[in-house]
């Protein structure tokens, strides 16, 4: 099945335009997971805002972000890259071969890493929302600047992280797979008062995958620990207040059994449902 992005509201099936402007069943919204059915009768194909329809089988989907659909080059974005994120971002289309180990809403793929990423920060009702979704409370550590601990949670230490991650059957990022994908950020600022403890678009903190608060909003919890020292771990991104040493390689060390703070949140990763498939991909090579 050949699914594609044409432009920031329209997908092509197989040759068949889809619009968001264009249908009579759904309400276009910025934040939102929309799906793609054929209908089992005449092969037609429809969007809907809907995973299940009568008489219509489920065979992708995308995420239409809070990145608007005239977003143009900034940072370390280039145009090109500028117009695969705007408003239907073309790196989270999925389909039956081409998709994550777990639920593939409001995740973006990264060729390069050939792995699949939340598009937004955990939020802190995550059992009923799922890890990425926009317009709710950052989960953190503790309830500050915004930020709430995750609900039936009395921290966000890292055990408290794996568990979460585990039951979404996602995991954390390493290092290295934390800087190519939040690549496309203003280096070396952080957000301060544009920040308020919400998921959403803050233009500079914007990777060139289209992850939301990608760095400087709130340092997270990553999947490397230290080899000699088994209560450290490696955290990502740095908080709103860390001026210019937030960014895509910005990390320290810190304590993964005890510290739980509202400074530290989690962003999850996920393996591609085949690896195999993915590999034989035909992926264009990016600058």
């Amino acid at each position: 099945m050949n699914i594609k992005k044409t432009n920031s509201y329209t997908i092509e099936v197989n040759g068949k335009q889809l619009s968001l402007n264009d249908s009579d069943c759904i309400v276009k919204t910025a934040g939102t997971d929309y799906y793609i059915h054929k209908n089992k009768r005449d092969n037609n194909f429809i969007l809907s805002e809907f995973k299940k329809l009568k008489m219509f089988k489920l065979i992708g989907g995308f995420h239409y972000g809070l990145i608007p659909e005239d977003f143009k080059a900034i940072n370390n974005i280039n145009e090109k890259s500028a117009t695969k994120i705007a408003g239907i971002n073309n790196y989270s289309i999925w389909g039956k071969k081409h998709r994550p180990k777990c639920n593939p809403e409001g995740m973006v793929f990264i060729p390069k890493l050939k792995i699949w990423v939340d598009i937004y920060l955990l939020n802190s009702e995550h059992k009923d929302n799922g890890t990425s979704k926009a317009n709710l409370s950052i989960a953190a550590g503790n309830n500050y600047k915004g930020r709430k601990i995750p609900v039936d949670e009395e921290s966000l230490k890292g055990d408290v992280v794996d568990r979460i991650a585990k039951s979404h059957k996602k995991r954390l990022l390493t290092q290295k797979e934390f800087r190519k994908a939040m690549y496309g950020v203003k280096e070396g600022v952080s957000a301060e008062d544009k920040d308020d403890g919400i998921i959403k678009h803050i233009e500079d903190f914007t990777s060139r995958y289209g992850i939301e608060q990608a760095t400087g909003v709130i340092w997270v919890w990553s999947k490397d620990k230290h080899n000699s020292q088994d209560d450290l771990a490696v955290i990502l991104g740095g908080h709103r207040a860390h001026g210019v040493y937030a960014g895509s390689r910005a990390s320290k060390w810190s304590s993964y059994v005890w510290n739980s703070d509202w400074s530290i949140g989690s962003r999850f990763a996920c393996d591609s449902w085949n690896l195999k498939n993915e590999a034989k991909a035909k992926f264009k090579k990016e600058k």
